[in-house]
């Protein structure tokens, strides 16, 4: 018996922890990752022995010994949460391998005013840079952060460096908006949770076939170059949106077309997007529907009162989405009637009402959407009643037809009552069975009063003196 428990308690468990799992957990899925932010050089200059100043120019040069680089970083993108910084910087027109070093600048300077005379102090040396071709170099100057709300440094090559070569550096109004990874700039790595939130479909959203509708989302950081798109019912995966091209860029916005030709209809679609680069990086919209519409029932109401064996109009009201509905008769909780697949373009249909139908206030009327049963309404309770009229009429009609049979009869019966009822048979007297009748009765008249046989040619009766006609 304590197994058995133990058994229904972890099936309990596991139940419970499903449903946690699938309502209580958010859908976001994100992935500490590590980012990248940069920042680009707010000034940057070279001098040489002459006067001149070369703030605002393409380029940096540097050349032995006589031409220098200088370059300020200010901090103000820098994240709370970084772990590393470093300087890059894009040298072009390397002919031969050459070694760099870069000091730390104090002093302030002045991009448009600084020339070789003005030139400011170089400090501490931050290390060497060998560049041996055309490209984009990195150094470390994580040490030097702390404290600290910029940067500034010099290169240059030092006397134990000598080489009579020199190089060009891109400046920061230099670089090419096709290739802003060659400007001169600060970049700060830092760990960060990145997500993707879907903020369009909502639960409120209602799509329909043949329409545009926009996909929304955001991010939590700008490293997320393209995402993915599918849609869902449910768990089940229905098709990639974005299945032209497999991608589409990170801005944050898409046209979703909804094709008739895929059938869509339901209340439990969602949209998934992803980080194409990285699938564990995703994000599910709330449940959407797509081609549900709403049912409102207008006729029969509670003021209906309906008589069987007479026909009456069923009114319904539908929205875009519901193209056929089944129509339920119930009396009470039972049902008692259907009607299948009605088209939803006239919005109403014509019921007969039975005549053995059982009277009652208790009915009302269920229209649901032929394709999908959870859409539905229905009407108020109304009253059928039973139809008395037939009824009223058979027995009108019937009292009418009793009441002729009986005049017809007391018609019949005072018309033969002077030769049956006034005649008494006793008073005529015995006949010679051998004489035939025909000769009784022409000599022989009966008084019709009383009964009293006459003589052929009596004027009047022998007994009451009645006249004998």
């Amino acid at each position: 018996m304590k197994s058995k428990g133990k058994i229904r308690f972890l099936l309990g468990s596991l139940i419970f922890f499903t449903i946690y799992l699938q309502f209580f957990i958010p859908t976001i899925k994100g992935v500490e990752k590590e980012l990248t932010i940069s920042t680009i050089a707010d000034k940057d200059t070279y001098v040489d022995t002459s006067s001149s100043n070369f703030g605002g120019q393409d380029y940096l040069l540097v050349e032995y010994p006589f031409k220098e680089a200088y370059l300020h970083f200010n901090f103000s993108d820098k994240p709370a949460t970084f772990t590393k910084a470093e300087i890059s910087l894009d040298f072009w027109s390397v002919s031969q391998t050459m070694n760099f070093t870069v000091s730390l600048i104090n002093d302030s300077w002045e991009e448009t005013t600084m020339i070789w005379s003005n030139k400011p102090t170089k400090r501490d040396k931050i290390g060497n840079l060998l560049v041996s071709g055309n490209g984009i170099y990195r150094f470390d100057v994580t040490n030097l952060i702390a404290n600290a709300s910029s940067i500034s440094i010099c290169v240059y090559i030092d006397d134990e460096n000598y080489v009579i070569d020199y190089v060009y550096i891109t400046s920061r109004e230099g670089y090419s908006s096709w290739s802003p990874e060659d400007a001169p700039q600060l970049i700060w790595t830092y760990l960060d949770n990145v997500t993707i939130t879907v903020t369009n479909p909502s639960s409120s959203t209602k799509l329909y076939e043949w329409d545009y509708y926009t996909i929304r989302w955001t991010t939590s950081t700008n490293t997320i170059s393209d995402v993915k798109i599918e849609l869902y019912k449910g768990s089940t995966f229905i098709e990639e949106i974005t299945s032209y091209s497999g991608y589409t860029t990170n801005d944050g916005s898409y046209d979703f077309y909804v094709s008739s030709s895929n059938d869509y209809k339901g209340t439990n679609y969602r949209i998934k997007i992803s980080d194409y680069d990285d699938p564990q990086v995703y994000d599910f919209s709330d449940y959407f529907s797509i081609n549900i519409g709403s049912i409102r029932v207008i006729s029969p109401t509670s003021n209906s009162k309906w008589t069987a064996g007479n026909t009456y109009t069923i009114q319904w009201s539908s929205t875009e989405g519901v193209s056929t509905v089944n129509i339920e008769i119930y009396k009470g909780d039972t049902l008692r009637y259907v009607s299948e697949s009605v088209s939803t373009s006239l919005r109403w249909m014509r019921w007969k009402i039975p005549d053995d139908i059982a009277p009652g206030d208790d009915w009302r009327i269920k229209i649901i959407d032929a394709d999908l049963t959870n859409v539905f309404d229905w009407s108020e309770y109304f009253s059928i009643e039973y139809n008395y009229s037939p009824l009223i009429i058979g027995i009108i009609l019937g009292s009418i037809a009793l009441g002729a049979v009986i005049l017809v009869i007391r018609s019949s019966h005072k018309k033969r009552r002077p030769i049956i009822f006034q005649t008494d048979p006793r008073q005529i007297p015995h006949q010679n069975p051998q004489q035939p009748l025909s000769k009784m009765t022409k000599r022989i008249k009966y008084c019709i009063k009383c009964g009293n046989p006459n003589k052929e040619d009596s004027m009047f009766c022998d007994n009451c003196g009645t006249k004998i006609l």
